[in-house]
């Protein structure tokens, strides 16, 4: 299974880089932490809270995923395709907790594999999806699932959505932020449980 190509990951990464910078938000202060704060902001002893907000940012000083620049943060991931002549390329950079996997070696179960063919779905264009190419980064101490999917379209400019479906198969996916990027348009949005559809149209 190929990867996408340098020359396009870069593309996709620039855009989201831009995409990111210019819909910033100032960051969330911190929880308090001392004998008066709630158990879940203290943390559990594996540094793991129970992450209850909004995904959860993990004490990595500054490290940044590739793909958008942000930290590592469970229950969100970033998702990015584009579309190169009849050929949809596709990369989604998750933390491997979202999968339910461990943090500490980057497998992947036999189940998760099973399922990986499922997260991401193509509306439209007539698309046939190839087998998804996992990987992880582990570099960090708290490994990121970085999978890589293609479709081949009989009719690439009919796509009319793209669906993040693994809020149901892994309910710790809270947030799924999307870029679709072509050579004459680009569309972006952040899925959630309740909307799950980027529309292309």
């Amino acid at each position: 299974m190929s990867h996408i190509p340098s020359r396009t990951l870069g593309a996709v990464l620039g855009a989201a880089l831009l995409l990111a910078a210019c819909s910033a938000k100032e960051p969330a202060s911190p929880a308090p932490v001392g004998p008066d704060a709630p158990a879940e902001a203290a943390g559990a002893a594996d540094g793991h809270a129970d992450e209850a907000a909004e995904g959860s940012e993990h004490g990595h000083d500054g490290e940044e995923e590739a793909a958008g620049g942000s930290p590592h943060v469970h229950g969100l991931a970033d998702l990015a395709i584009t579309r190169e002549g009849n050929q949809l390329l596709g990369e989604l950079i998750t933390p491997m907790a979202n999968l339910g996997l461990s943090e500490a070696d980057g497998a992947y179960s036999d189940v998760v594999l099973a399922e990986l063919g499922g997260l991401v779905e193509i509306s439209g264009g007539e698309c046939t999806a190839g087998v998804p190419d996992p990987g992880a980064d582990t570099s960090s101490g708290h490994a990121d699932g970085i999978v890589h999917f293609t479709w081949t379209c009989a009719r690439p400019d009919a796509v009319t959505a793209i669906r993040f479906a693994g809020f149901e198969a892994f309910p710790s996916f809270e947030k799924v932020g999307t870029i679709y990027i072509t050579e004459t348009e680009q569309k972006a949005g952040d899925l959630t449980p309740a909307s799950p559809e980027l529309s292309l149209k």
